[in-house]
């Protein structure tokens, strides 16, 4: 089934695109129902997963490949794909460029050749740190702000231009990994903890948010994380902490309680035990 560029842009909500013109758009997706049937898009598509584990699949892979925010997959026009979330959690930004787009860049910058060399069938690349700050700004800010939004389409062209490089200079990932289901289940369940480290997180919850015995959920997490749940969420709650610290004049009272201690005195014997350090002590050697 094709999905056109013109397709994507009619059948899309203006509040999930964040560039729209006639060469290039951008739009987020995901959410607790994301799937897609197999197609494929009369351009090129870049596909970067902000939260959330996604699987994909491509006529040119005998299995699927897992994909989280560490690695984005680009897909040449006429492939046909599929892809679904894991888990609820997922978002991703889909990049949709077309022809007149790459010329427009091989006009300016210089020759696609090694690029189109490349893009001889869907492969997969790791995410970059400039790439990764350039898709936070794509995707970050508060709706209605017009001088961001104003500012997107540089955002997002300078993020195709990057993602562009990569595909020219870096080496080409495997997706098809044995591990992989268990590894991108564990960083969806790691990036849950962060979001609600202020909470109390029972077993129980967990293992039923990623739809896993409470047995299942301890052996995974131990066996890729090293560590048990209960001991990566106090790191998680000091690392948060020390950003307060760091960043805020707020009382340490307020940030134990910002960050799920009952109060700065459990705060500190938490970082006691871990840095052997006061939080007042770290505040200041972090200023």
């Amino acid at each position: 089934m094709l999905r056109s560029i013109q397709h994507l842009r009619d059948s899309s909500s203006p509040a999930s695109r964040l560039v729209d013109n006639h060469e290039q758009l951008g739009l987020i997706g995901g959410g607790p129902d994301y799937r897609t049937p197999w197609h494929w898009h009369d351009c090129l598509m870049l596909f970067l997963p902000h939260a959330g584990a996604v699987e994909f699949r491509d006529e040119s892979r005998k299995s699927g490949a897992w994909l989280s925010e560490d690695r984005f997959v680009v897909v040449p026009r006429g492939f046909n794909h599929q892809s679904a979330a894991l888990r609820p959690a997922h978002r991703h930004l889909a990049i949709y460029a077309s022809d007149r787009q790459l010329q427009t860049i091989d006009d300016r910058i210089g020759s696609l050749s090694r690029v189109r060399a490349r893009l001889t069938r869907p492969a997969i690349f790791a995410m970059t740190a400039d790439m990764r700050s350039l898709q936070a700004l794509c995707q970050g800010g508060a709706a209605g702000d017009t001088m961001l939004e104003a500012a997107r389409g540089h955002v997002a062209a300078a993020l195709l231009i990057n993602c562009l490089a990569q595909i020219e200079r870096g080496e080409e990932l495997s997706g098809a990994r044995q591990e992989g289901h268990g590894e991108m289940l564990i960083s969806e369940i790691k990036a849950f903890i962060s979001q609600n480290a202020d909470r109390a997180l029972p077993l129980d919850l967990i293992a039923d948010r990623f739809g896993l015995s409470r047995r299942q959920v301890t052996r995974l997490f131990r066996d890729h994380a090293g560590s048990s749940i209960a001991a990566f969420q106090e790191r998680e709650r000091i690392r948060q902490a020390r950003d307060l610290l760091a960043e805020t004049t707020l009382p340490v009272g307020e940030i134990a309680w910002r960050v799920g201690f009952e109060s700065g005195s459990a705060l500190a014997r938490a970082m006691r035990r871990a840095t052997g350090r006061a939080p007042t002590d770290i505040r200041r050697g972090l200023a």
